[in-house]
């Protein structure tokens, strides 16, 4: 039998096991989340480009596919080309960028339907918009994959015949001047139209991604609760209690109650 006041190291080793399993995993998945929610972006290689069906089919969400390098089949579609300024600045001069619709060949979407593909063809100064001509006669195009920017309006006062102006690379507003369905990404070409500069190459970005950051938070916060309820539990049940006297002995001092009875007997007796 263990002494009063010695450790009870069976139960101290169980919930010590305990402990190290739930920190190791509070704290690989606190970690991946964190991971998750802070990634940072890969410069976009040429040579790692893959058909776009294996990445992103229309009217998706294009999460999963931005950044990725890219090639693709079809034909520019004779549509009004997007001009789109919102006060870009590329090599520092005021820059507008030219945005194509590409109609996607059906056997090239994945889904055996055609569907257009907004297309970055390079950009102009933004005093020089009659360098913007007409599209090329490009069946076969590789580029990456770039994310949409929030929405806005365009209009064609002001624009070169041909065209139309908007703020921001946005599907949701080219979808208004050209064919559905639309990709929700857009492809920005390697090589440039003719008489168009070439977008410079991308450079790799962290991305916050806040509920992935607060899903990490509260896996290292149940961790820490863990080790907080262990560590009380140690202090107060890890060791062997003393052993209480027992309190019906009766003390040599005090008379029992037979002893008691015995003397009254004697007392009231002749």
């Amino acid at each position: 039998m263990s002494a009063p006041g010695s450790l009870r190291w069976g139960p101290i080793a169980g919930v010590v096991a305990a402990l190290l399993v739930v920190l190791g995993v509070c704290g690989s998945l606190g970690a991946w989340q964190w991971s998750v929610g802070t990634h940072g972006g890969e410069p976009v290689e040429a040579a790692d480009a893959v058909p776009l069906a294996d990445v992103l089919a229309p009217a998706s969400p294009a999460e999963g596919g931005v950044g990725k390098s890219v090639t693709v089949s079809g034909a520019f579609a004779l549509a009004d080309a997007a001009l789109v300024g919102g006060g870009r600045v590329i090599d520092g001069t005021e820059a507008v960028l030219v945005v194509r619709p590409f109609t996607v060949a059906a056997d090239a979407t994945g889904t055996e339907e055609t569907a257009t593909l907004p297309v970055v063809v390079g950009w102009v100064p933004a005093d020089d918009l009659s360098r913007v001509g007409s599209p090329s006669g490009a069946t076969e195009l590789t580029g990456y994959l770039r994310g949409s920017e929030g929405a806005s309006v365009s209009t064609t006062e002001g624009a070169p015949a041909g065209t139309f102006l908007a703020d921001t690379l946005s599907p949701a507003v080219f979808a208004q001047h050209w064919d559905s369905p639309m990709y929700s990404a857009l492809l920005v070409a390697d090589t440039p139209e003719d008489g168009l500069n070439p977008i410079p190459a991308p450079e790799p970005e962290t991305e916050l991604n806040f509920r992935s950051i607060v899903y990490a938070f509260e896996w290292w916060l149940f961790g820490a609760f863990f080790l907080f309820v262990a560590v009380r539990w140690i202090r107060d049940n890890g060791r062997v209690a003393p052993e209480t006297a027992d309190r019906d002995e009766p003390s040599p001092d005090v008379p029992t109650d037979a002893a008691t009875a015995s003397a009254a007997v004697k007392e009231g007796s002749p």
